[in-house]
């Protein structure tokens, strides 16, 4: 399922978005979604949310790495685990497995 919020914003962001749009090859809703992407591993961002929170209740942590392009760029984004085969190693003639 796909999120699909109304953002309202002042002609000032409109303005941004619009400039960022023209000189990329990325479409507006990837603008949009690249900067929450990177606000969310932001120290500023986590400031302003640390002024504005609710006492005794931590701030969320993002469930996706800096590394997870295709959070921002792909509408439908998947997140895809580390499913690496277990890492086996050989010491005397006993096999122990690493996980």
């Amino acid at each position: 399922m796909v999120y699909r919020p109304t953002v309202r914003y002042p002609d000032v962001y409109k303005s941004y978005i619009e400039n960022v749009f023209k000189v990329t090859d990325l479409d507006r809703n990837q603008i949009i979604r690249l900067a929450l992407f990177i606000a969310a591993h932001s120290k500023e961002y986590k400031s302003i949310l640390q002024k504005h929170k609710i006492a005794d209740v931590p701030l969320p942590c993002p469930h996706w790495g800096r590394d997870e392009d295709g959070c921002w760029k792909d509408q439908n984004y998947i997140k895809k685990y580390n499913l690496a085969p277990f890492k086996i190693t050989e010491q005397g003639g006993i096999k122990i497995i690493l996980s």
